[in-house]
């Protein structure tokens, strides 16, 4: 049943983190493979088919695709399918995954959610998207489309969710419904089908058409052909009507009106948009009209074929050449050069074209072709280039040096040194010598204190240096780096002493002897890299590894860990921290079981009391926040601890219980980091928590309105929407309770504040500032949104500093426009005030996972060798 819980499938060589997306025709889970990369696979079980056959025939569909996918830019690629019989049969396929909505290619598989055209069209708010963002995601999908027809599949189901982006790029994903063009099984999304039905080529370029509507427009496909109510500026609305009416060809509800019908025919449409050219539109002839026309052509060409040049009909196969003077717009040129010479040169698909300088090439324009160098000693180059109609596009690649030591073959270092290959390293000719010394010191910017003397190696006088053991190390991880970056090294080797502690010399002084300094040769290694396994009870820790976020328990293998002494650390919330060093010898297998300790730390999806008593309650994932405003015990607390400054006196009473007031924002942050120090030192918090001032986007969602996330509050502010903290009453006896601290009935009594600015229907009972928590909560458990103090949040108004922002009002408060939940209360950030006090939050900052390595790191390890 689709309904029910299913566990979590196994994929060979892959760990299965968590399900990502899912539908009616499969589960989408987010995977690590062996070599650490992070993948999408689809699970599509039988379960979810009323017949063998359907499941059948969608495996079929995604065999024939697995090989075609990694052939154009635009379509997803597939790297493995597999079938598996284990806990019901499914079969699976693996992807590349596609990039993080907020983060791009950075992944962090906590937090990971996927970009797709969808998620743009919602940030878009129902606003079009830029025209040429529009036509460059159409030309790339409709030249995917067409390379999927010609192979003989349609896609099948070309949506908004199903266009996802992988490096920035569009994609066309969700390919499990790809199947044999007319395959009639109705599958699809309603409006992004045509009326004569799905399964065919041209269905789904009336689905990118639909796709291309909602980009173009803002507006639903169902609204086809609806215009948004503001057209572009003039600047770009003769492009746009130009892309609105390709939009209009492709999406005709009547199938003998549309004009454009082919994948290659809206490829081309698209592509003459780019280059600024008006579109060929297509007539319709009757068959009375081109008859004779025809046959007037002929007659006319016959007689005259051997006057005209063009005329020279081409018989037999081969693929027919095209006169540029005929149609130059559709074709470019390439001409591929080096610096060096004489390097490889292949195509992408791995077909050899030659040596560079390679004679220029003509090619179809519109489209993108990759090219791979190859050459011994430098690293393979990929360079990808687009093709623009008649112009030539020159191809340079950058090679950079490789040469890395290879066993049993001597080698050569960046500084020109020859190394002789030994049993399982290579070792220098000879003692490290002074212009290799000279040259570390000027990175360093300082003398070290080296000894120089003068020494014969192999029948030649040469100036070495003599140093103690932890001066030869750092050289040598020194030159690690220099030769890594430069290509000397590959980042699974290193180079580590050797000291000579036999060496005697006459001209050594008698510091040198005294104080072990050694000359030394230099050692080229690959890093005998650890593994271990972690497990703990419960599951679901945290692993780091020095420091290192590498995933949650259980991990049967951790690889690629440097040997030696290593701190592992499991993290949990609800439980305590455990850290341990464990020692790794050189290729070691460590099994690691852990039993966690439960206390009173943080739980992130629950209540929560911290050290000061205060409530946090769960808004979002990784968000707490302080179901009342801080208080005049907590601040006291602060002020004791860290001897800061006292707050101003408020001018009223007020007990431990009562909001604290006279605070600035900077105070106030001053309270947050001092809270963060304090209960990660207690194991309240962990060091990926803290304690912060909410931003306004979330005082604004937890009041009960969801603002547009990347705006400033001044433009926040100016939504018009008639909401209050406790709904839309006005005035606020309507709410038929208690909404919380105003200027009210017993307000207007004191002396100090005005009669005519209070709410004299209104009475909470209090002159001032109230207990916190004295009014009822709202959905979250948040009390004191409306009245009390008013609260800083962390933004700047206008994003210049000049100006903080405070919300919800105070205790002074009874105009209707200042308890909007969209006010905004401008102020200095440096002021203080009998109204201003403020509520904290507590944010988790996921842990990131390790980055891949690019250079090498500097490695600490022990040669006693």
């Amino acid at each position: 049943m689709r309904g029910k819980v299913r566990p979590e499938p196994e994929i060979p060589d892959h760990k299965v983190l968590r399900k990502i997306g899912g539908g009616s025709y499969g589960e989408v889970w987010l995977a690590q493979g062996v070599t650490g990369a992070m993948r999408a696979v689809k699970v599509v079980r039988r379960e979810d088919f009323e017949d063998e056959r359907g499941f059948e025939r969608e495996f079929e569909g995604i065999l024939k695709y697995e090989p075609i996918s990694r052939d154009h830019p635009g379509l997803v690629n597939i790297l493995h399918v597999g079938r598996s019989e284990v806990e019901g049969e499914f079969y699976y396929y693996v992807m590349e995954l596609g990039d993080d909505i907020d983060t791009g290619q950075e992944i962090n598989p906590v937090e990971y959610e996927a970009r797709n055209l969808l998620t743009d069209l919602r940030n878009g708010a129902g606003t079009p998207l830029d025209p040429d963002f529009v036509i460059d995601v159409g030309v790339r999908l409709s030249e995917a489309l067409l390379h999927l027809h010609k192979k003989g599949l349609a896609h099948r189901d070309i949506k908004p969710s199903n266009i996802i982006f992988v490096g920035g790029k569009a994609k066309l994903a969700d390919i499990g419904l790809v199947a044999a063009r007319g395959q009639r099984t109705f599958v699809g999304t309603e409006g992004f089908v045509p009326p004569e039905g799905p399964g065919s080529a041209q269905a789904d370029v009336y689905g990118l058409g639909k796709v291309l509507y909602e980009m173009a427009t803002g507006k639903d496909r169902l609204q086809f052909p609806e215009l948004p109510d503001e057209l572009p500026e003039s600047a770009n609305r003769k492009r746009w009507l130009a892309l609105n009416q390709v939009i209009c060809d492709i999406c005709e509800p009547r199938l003998s009106k549309r004009t454009v019908t082919s994948a290659e025919e809206l490829a081309d449409a698209l592509r003459r948009l780019q280059r600024g050219k008006r579109i060929r539109r297509r007539r319709k002839w009757s068959v009375l009209t081109v008859v004779p026309i025809v046959a007037g052509l002929i007659l006319v060409g016959w007689v005259l074929r051997d006057h005209v040049p063009w005329f020279q009909p081409q018989w037999g196969g081969g693929d027919q050449v095209v006169d540029d003077e005929v149609q130059p717009e559709k074709y470019g040129f390439v001409k591929i050069t080096s610096d060096l010479e004489d390097v490889e040169v292949y195509d992408g698909n791995g077909e050899f074209l030659g040596f560079t300088q390679l004679k220029i090439m003509r090619m179809k324009a519109g489209r993108s072709y990759a090219f791979e160098f190859r050459m011994e000693g430098y690293r393979t180059v990929r360079e990808e280039v687009l093709v623009k109609a008649g112009e030539t596009t020159v191809v340079r690649p950058e090679m950079s040096i490789y040469a890395p030591p290879e066993p049993g073959q001597e080698w050569v270092d960046n500084f020109g040194i020859h190394y002789q290959p030994m049993d399982g390293y290579h070792i220098s000719e000879g003692y490290v010598r002074l212009f290799q010394w000279r040259r570390y010191e000027k990175h360093l910017g300082k003398e070290t204190g080296a000894e120089v003397i003068d020494h014969s190696e192999s029948g030649l006088k040469r100036r070495i240096i003599l140093v103690q053991r932890e001066q030869a190390e750092a050289y040598c991880r020194w030159q690690t780096q220099q030769a890594v970056d430069e290509g000397y090294l590959d980042v699974d080797q290193y180079i580590s002493p050797k000291m000579d502690q036999s060496f005697s010399a006459a001209s050594m002084t008698d510091k040198a002897k005294k104080e072990q300094f050694r000359p030394f040769q230099c050692m080229v290694k690959n890093i005998a890299f650890a593994s271990m396994a972690v497990h703990s009870e419960p599951e679901g820790a945290s692993v780091l590894v020095n420091g290192v976020y590498k995933g949650v328990t259980p991990m049967p293998v951790i690889g690629r860990i440097k040997p030696g002494k290593v701190e592992l650390s499991l993290v949990l919330e609800g439980f305590r921290r455990s850290t341990q060093t464990v020692e790794l010898k050189d290729w070691a297998h460590e099994q690691i079981r852990v039993n966690l300790q439960r206390n009173n730390s943080v739980v992130f999806d629950a209540n929560w009391e911290n050290s000061l008593g205060m409530r946090l309650v769960p808004v979002y994932k990784n968000l707490m926040v302080s179901a009342w405003e801080t208080r005049v015990s907590d601040y006291q607390t602060y002020v004791k601890e860290t001897k800061a400054n006292k707050p101003p006196a408020a001018g009223f009473d007020q007990s431990p219980n009562h909001p604290v007031v006279q605070v600035s924002r900077q105070d106030a942050m001053g309270f947050c980091e001092w809270l963060t120090e304090r209960e990660r030192k207690q194991e309240r918090i962990t060091n990926d928590d803290r304690y912060r001032l909410l931003t306004d986007w979330e005082w604004s969602y937890v009041a009960g309105l969801e603002d547009g996330l990347h705006d400033l509050p001044a433009q926040r502010e100016l939504r018009q929407v008639g909401l209050f903290p406790w709904g839309r009453s006005w005035p606020p006896e309507r709410a038929g309770f208690l909404v919380g601290n105003l200027a009210d009935q017993t307000a207007s009594q004191a002396v100090d504040i005005r009669r005519d600015r209070t709410l004299l229907n209104y009475d909470d009972g209090f002159e001032k500032t109230s207990p916190v928590g004295s009014f009822p909560s709202n959905e979250f458990g948040v009390y004191d949104l409306a009245g009390n103090a008013h609260e800083w949040v962390m933004d700047d108004y206008n994003g210049q500093g000049d100006y903080g922002v405070l919300r919800g009002g105070g205790w002074n408060s009874w105009q209707k426009e200042h308890l909007y939940v969209t006010h905004r209360n401008i102020i200095e950030p440096k002021k203080r005030s009998n109204l201003y006090g403020f509520r904290v939050a507590l944010v988790k900052t996921p842990p990131q996972p390790e980055e891949p390595e690019t250079e090498t790191e500097l490695y600490e390890l022990n040669e006693n060798n």
